[in-house]
């Protein structure tokens, strides 16, 4: 029962890390947060809170 109870843990948290990915990406393509929220289902502070402190660019990494 204690193994299930983790499994259900981990896949919640990896949905969790994806949506906030997905957030990012739509947000970094355009989409207000007001959009995002419809996309997702999620309440607008929560998508603020995906959102916070993060750059709408893309950051690059410099060549060697």
């Amino acid at each position: 029962m204690a193994k299930q109870n983790k499994s259900d843990d981990d896949l919640k948290t990896i949905t969790q890390l994806l949506q906030n990915l997905l957030a990012i990406e739509l947000w970094r393509g355009g989409l207000s947060q007001a959009e995002i929220r419809e996309r997702l289902g999620v309440r607008i502070g929560t998508v603020n809170k995906m959102l916070k402190g993060v750059s709408k660019e893309v950051p690059t990494v410099p060549a060697k």
